[in-house]
């Protein structure tokens, strides 16, 4: 139990500070995210892909079960939405993307260690990739390619890999800088999810509950299938199952908002979501670390 405690107590410390943070003084939380996502995030990427993968094997049995689980969540959400009467557009994205930078990438760094983190990165590009293809086609009905390249995650993807490929490093002079900004990107993205929990609006907490139970629900399943059918360590298997199970992503509710989707629906799944994990994540870390 003590193991389990030394994984959960310190993620969800930080996103709590936040929460406290958030309820006392007021502050506009979506620019300091704006800065996270446009700057800390894309330098943890460039910084992880080309100095910290190597020749790390099994990158492509991530690439494969992260993409089997995004398309197996969204396949449940059709005919999920024609039950439950919720627009596929608005419960699609909550079910197929998760929170793999916010919660993903501590959780899998307290629970298995900085040498897991490589492998987490590649399961965010999975994610990010999808959710800047798939998630505008959902929502536009149509590929925008002009969202790829003016996005700055997707921009640092593609300049990391292309290190990651070509045996590249970063300059000597500039990679104590880089590593430096990508060390604010973890726990900055804990501290504002605690301040989105605690701006939340609950009006629609019961299709919020709805869809923040189907997120780790529509994946668990495959990622069960992924780590039976893709031969991979054994060590990464807990990895993708945490991949499945994760709560949806935050992005998902300025999605929404910038689309007329139904954001007030959308905020509420993903907050209940967030909130969620804390009953379901000590569980589930349980059975992995005992098993």
């Amino acid at each position: 139990m003590y193991e389990v405690l030394s994984v959960v107590v310190p993620v969800f410390f930080i996103a709590f500070s936040g929460y406290i943070y958030g309820r006392w003084i007021t502050t506009d939380i979506g620019e300091v995210n704006r800065i996270n996502l446009d700057l800390f995030v894309p330098a943890l990427l460039i910084y992880v892909l080309s100095e910290k993968m190597g020749n790390t094997a099994g990158v492509q049995e991530m690439l494969l079960a992260g993409s089997l689980v995004v398309a197996g969540s969204g396949l449940i959400a059709w005919p999920a939405s024609r039950w439950l009467k919720i627009d596929f557009k608005t419960l699609a994205p909550p079910m197929m993307f998760n929170n793999s930078a916010n919660l993903g990438f501590p959780l899998a760094v307290f629970a298995f260690g900085d040498s897991i983190l490589p492998y987490a990165v590649v399961l965010f590009l999975v994610q990010s990739i999808s959710m800047f293809t798939f998630g505008f086609m959902i929502y536009e009905r149509r590929f925008s390619p002009q969202h790829l390249l003016k996005n700055p995650i997707i921009i640092a993807m593609g300049i990391g890999l292309f290190l990651y490929a070509s045996g590249l490093h970063l300059p000597a002079m500039i990679l104590p800088g880089v590593k430096l900004l990508s060390e604010v990107s973890i726990p900055l993205t804990l501290v504002t999810l605690g301040v989105k929990l605690a701006e939340a609006d609950w009006s629609h907490w019961r299709d919020g509950l709805w869809g923040a139970v189907l997120r780790p629900l529509s994946g668990l399943p495959f990622g069960l299938l992924a780590i039976w059918l893709i031969p991979m360590p054994d060590a990464l298997k807990p990895l993708v199952i945490l991949f499945a199970v994760l709560p949806p992503a935050i992005l998902n509710a300025p999605l929404a908002a910038r689309y007329r989707q139904e954001p007030e629906k959308v905020a509420s799944m993903v907050m209940v979501g967030n909130l969620l994990t804390v009953l379901y994540m000590p569980l589930l870390f349980y059975v992995l670390l005992k098993y």
